[in-house]
Parts: structure tokens; C-alpha cells; sequence
């Protein structure tokens, strides 16, 4: 079935952001002091340069893009920006999910009226969550059809998160899980994959009993994995541990579009794939966030498991329609890269093994960081 046909293909804008780690270079734990970095960053770019909850994490923002070329062009300019400037401080940037070695309760927090707030609500729940993402915003106007998408696109969350583990140590240690972000994140309110809402309405419903039971002040404060934007006509995906090359933030992004834009297709035809419960597809999740591109999922088709790389590969076969509209061959190769030759998790263990030095770890992701940048 042509999905397309006369009717053309809608394809949704795209929009990333990146949560670096800012290190000391001598030492290469994780710097508090980042000030001036922010300020020049800021002066910059203005908002597109953000502080975070803890002071050595820089998120930055790119503009709506339209494609995942546009992504890469701006998130290329933006890490060789951040890099610059941070050398001129006695600093480097790393794009990786957590730090191997640097203790929570060693960094300060950044000031400001809303973190402070954040603190006094949840405590060391917050303090300790030292970790660093990628959010990919999904432009899609309607907001009925930015629900349908997020019912469907919740069943690949675990795909995503498998394709992006950057997070194998914690506090000196191998955690033996490959996003251990993803772990510390559940500890918060609100996280994890939404359930299936029938309509905007319903979601809005929803919000609205959080807020005027005092839970929550705003939307923001819903954290899942997948959710509407509260303020702009996007769906936030925010699972991904942050990807440490460039190109790997591209092919993820690229197909998050393909996605997206399969099942706006079906959408608008009154079609759409299964929605299976949401307790099967976490345990996907699990799978995903322990072993990453090496593991099994389960396929709920036919009860039982098969390799999570022989998944991918049919589903990029899946979705070799949307490859061709959207003209992204080449990231797609990157997936298949990636389910070959493992993810940024893989690599930094890799170099553990054969050095014994969590010291080089941080070396090795700081490279990959600038790889393609400069």
C-alpha cells in the first residue's frame, strides 16, 4: 500500500537539544565553574545557550530545522563553538550521558529561582541526577495527530535508547547497565512511557487535574520519555542518552523523522499500527537500557526474543519508503554502524578494558565529542 501517493508526504520539522558535560581539563572531573562559559556562550547565541540544574551542564539548543542535514550543520557549529570557548578557559566539552567518575554531591548547583524550587520539591532526588540527554522535538501542528503519533511512537522508545547508550559508568564504576541515565532518571515523578491517551483533550484533562491539585505547576514537570510539549506544537522524545559523535545525533534524529512522518501518514488516513500495553513495552525498555545494541527484545508478535539488531535491520527495512522521500541514506548507514559495531557505551568500556583508566575514558568520549566538528 502507497501510504503517499497523491496526496504528498507531510513531514514534520525537527529541533535538538544537547546536554554537554563541562570538565576540567587537568583534572577531568566536572567543572562547577561555568559562568563565564554560559555568558560568552550567551552572548552568542542568546537563548540557544542555556545553564541547566547543575552548574557543569550546558544545554544547547538548535533552531527549527527541517532536516536532519540542517540538524547536523547546526549541532556541528555549536559543539566547535562551545569547544572554543571552553579551551579558553582551562576546560573541554564531552556529549555522553554521565561522567565516569565525578561524585553528585561534589557539584554545585546552578542559582536561580525555578532550581531552587525544583530542589525544595524533590530533594536528592534531584541533586543526585547528574546525567546528560538528547530531546528531539517533533514539529506537528495539529494537536490530535501530535497524540496519535506519541500512542505509536511509544512502542519504539526502547529502539531509540538502545541506539544511544553513552552511559556505562557512574561514580568510578562499570554500573553493568549501558544507559545507567536512564536508570537514575526513573527516579523522578512522571518518567517513563506515557499511557495511551484517546485525544488532546484527554491529555489536557490530565494535566489540568495535576495542576489544580497542587502536583505539579506547569506541564514541564511531566517527564516521560515521550510527551507533548507544554509550550510549543512539538512532541519532546526524550529518552535518548546524548549520542557523543555528531553523526550519531543525526542518524537518530533522521530516523525519529522517518517515524514520525509514517505514522502521520497513517494518521490521516484513520489507520494506525498496533498500540500494544504499555507494561510489555517496558520491559523492551529494560532490555534496551541493560545491554543496549547487544541484547534480545521481546517481539510481542510472537512471543519471544530475538536479537535486538535483527529488529533494527527490519525495521529499517520497514521503513525504507521514508528513506527515500526524506533523502536520509546516509544516516541511516550510521544506524546500521551502530548496530554493528556497537554504541557509545560499547566504545568507552572498549577503552577501559584495554587501558584500566577511567581518566582515558573521559579522554576518548572528549575526542569523539569534537569527531567531524573541526
Amino acid at each position: 500500500m502507497n501510504l503517499y501517493g497523491t496526496r504528498g508526504i507531510e513531514i514534520p520539522t525537527l529541533g535538538v537539544e544537547e546536554e554537554y558535560q563541562i570538565i576540567d581539563a587537568k583534572t577531568r572531573e566536572l567543572s562547577s565553574d561555568t559562568r563565564v562559559l554560559l555568558s560568552e556562550g550567551a552572548a552568542i547565541y542568546g537563548e540557544h545557550i542555556r545553564p541547566e540544574f547543575h552548574s557543569p551542564v550546558v544545554e544547547v539548543v538548535t533552531t527549527v530545522c527541517q532536516t536532519p542535514k540542517e540538524i547536523a550543520e547546526q549541532v556541528t557549529e555549536l559543539r566547535r563553538t562551545m569547544v572554543g570557548l571552553a579551551k579558553k578557559h582551562g576546560l573541554l566539552v564531552a556529549a555522553a550521558s554521565t561522567h565516569p567518575t565525578t561524585n553528585w554531591r561534589d557539584v554545585k548547583l546552578s542559582d536561580g529561582e525555578r532550581y531552587l524550587q525544583i530542589s525544595k520539591d524533590l530533594g536528592d532526588v534531584v541533586r543526585s541526577n547528574l546525567i546528560y540527554g538528547m530531546h528531539c522535538h517533533i514539529g506537528i501542528k495539529d494537536p490530535d495527530a501530535r497524540i496519535h503519533v506519541m500512542n505509536q511512537a511509544r512502542f519504539f522508545i526502547p529502539h531509540l535508547i538502545a541506539l544511544t547508550c553513552s552511559s556505562p559508568f557512574w561514580q568510578g564504576r562499570d554500573t553493568g547497565l549501558s544507559s545507567t541515565r536512564t536508570a537514575i532518571f526513573r527516579r523522578f515523578p512522571r518518567t517513563g512511557l506515557p499511557e495511551h491517551f484517546e485525544s488532546f483533550p484527554e491529555f489536557e484533562a490530565y494535566v489540568n487535574l495535576l495542576v489544580s491539585t497542587g502536583s505539579i505547576d506547569n506541564a514541564k514537570r511531566i517527564y516521560w520519555d515521550i510527551r507533548p510539549h507544554p509550550f510549543y506544537p512539538t512532541i519532546e522524545f526524550r529518552a535518548c542518552d546524548l549520542p557523543t559523535k555528531v553523526r550519531e545525533t543525526t542518524a537518530v534524529v533522521a530516523l525519529i523523522q522517518c517515524l514520525c512522518t509514517r505514522f502521520l501518514a497513517l494518521y490521516r488516513r484513520n489507520m494506525s499500527l498496533r498500540v500494544w500495553p504499555r507494561n510489555l513495552v517496558v520491559e523492551n525498555v529494560y532490555r534496551a537500557y541493560r545491554y543496549g545494541v547487544s541484547g534480545d527484545f521481546i517481539d510481542l508478535q510472537t512471543r519471544r526474543t530475538i536479537p535486538f539488531r535483527d529488529i533494527m535491520r527490519q525495521l529499517l527495512d520497514d521503513l525504507a519508503e521514508e528513506v527515500r522521500l526524506l533523502h536520509c541514506e546516509n544516516e541511516m548507514a550510521e544506524i546500521y554502524r551502530i548496530i554493528e559495531h556497537g554504541n557509545s557505551a560499547d566504545r568507552q568500556r572498549a577503552v577501559f578494558a584495554s587501558t584500566g583508566s577511567l581518566d582515558r575514558v573521559v579522554d576518548h568520549v572528549v575526542a569523539e565529542t569534537m569527531e567531524g566538528v573541526f
